[in-house]
C-alpha cells in the first residue's frame, strides 16, 4: 500500500520556512536595537566620533579638540542691565593681539560690541565665560525660565523674578535663551536684565550695532583705508 504523506521535513528546511526565518530576523533586528541603545546609554560623554569615524578622546568644548577647526569670523552683542547698556571698553575685557583673553574669542579695540571668533563651535556661553560672565538658560539642559541666571564679573546674579527676567533677540528674533547657540559671523545678539517690554528691547537690539562685517571684510566700502588696521581682522587667524 502506498504512502502518500509528505516526507518529514529536515532541520534545515525548517530554518528555512518563511515564518521561521521572520521571527529570526526580527529577533536579530530587536538585539542590534538593544545593543546600540546600551551603548548610548552608557557611552562616556568625553569620547566623541568625527565625521572620518574616529575616536577621538577629549572636551568638544576644548580648544585643543580635533573637532574643532579655526576660523574667523565676527559678531556684534549688546548686554543691557536695567536699561543700562553694559561698558565692556575697560581693560579686564579688553584683549591685545598675541595676549587675548581666551583663544577661542574675544574682543579688540576700537570695537568693543564686535565678538572675534577664532574656532568653530563657539557658543555665547563660551565667549561670556571668557569675560567672566556665565550665562545659564534655557537652552542648556535642566534650565528653564525659573532658573535662568547671568551671573556678572563682580559675582552678581541676575535671575528671572516675577518683576525682572533676561531677555534675548538674536539677529533680530526674540528667543528663550542664547547660551548655547553657536555665534556666525555678522551675527547680532542681544542680552538684556529688567523689565523692558518688546519695544524697549527692539531699541535696545538696535544697539548692538552692525560693524562686525568690517573686520570680516565684508562691507569694504565702510572701511576708513586710513584707519590702522584692526587686531585679528580679515579672513586670516589672529597670532594669538
Amino acid at each position: 500500500m502506498s504512502n502518500n504523506r509528505p516526507a518529514a521535513a529536515t532541520p534545515a528546511r525548517a530554518w528555512m520556512r518563511p515564518g521561521i526565518l521572520l521571527s529570526v530576523v526580527g529577533i536579530l533586528a530587536i538585539a542590534v536595537v538593544a545593543l546600540a541603545v546600551v551603548a548610548i546609554f552608557f557611552r562616556d560623554d568625553s569620547t566623541i566620533i568625527n565625521l572620518e569615524s574616529k575616536i577621538v578622546s577629549c572636551d568638544a568644548a576644548d580648544p585643543k579638540c580635533t573637532l574643532r577647526k579655526p576660523v574667523h569670523e565676527h559678531a556684534n552683542f549688546a548686554v543691557f542691565i536695567r536699561g543700562q547698556k553694559f561698558d565692556f571698553n575697560k581693560p579686564e575685557f579688553i584683549g591685545e593681539e598675541g595676549a587675548e583673553f581666551s583663544e577661542v574669542a574675544h574682543i579688540h579695540r576700537p570695537r568693543y560690541n564686535v565678538a572675534h571668533v577664532h574656532m568653530s563651535g563657539t557658543t555665547w556661553a563660551e565667549f561670556l565665560k571668557s569675560l567672566r560672565f556665565d550665562l545659564v538658560d534655557p537652552t542648556l539642559v535642566g534650565v528653564d525660565d525659573k532658573t535662568t541666571c547671568l551671573t556678572l564679573p563682580d559675582g552678581q546674579k541676575l535671575c528671572n523674578s516675577a518683576t525682572e527676567k533676561l531677555h534675548f533677540i538674536v539677529n533680530g528674533v526674540k528667543v528663550d535663551g542664547a547660551a548655547q547657540s553657536l555665534i556666525t559671523d555678522l551675527d547680532r545678539v542681544l542680552i538684556s536684565y529688567g523689565s523692558e517690554d518688546d519695544e524697549a528691547l527692539k531699541k535696545q537690539f538696535e544697539q548692538t550695532g552692525d560693524d562686525a562685517c568690517i573686520p570680516s571684510e565684508r562691507c569694504k566700502d565702510r572701511i576708513d583705508p586710513n584707519a590702522p588696521k584692526e587686531p585679528c581682522s580679515g579672513k586670516g587667524t589672529c597670532t594669538g
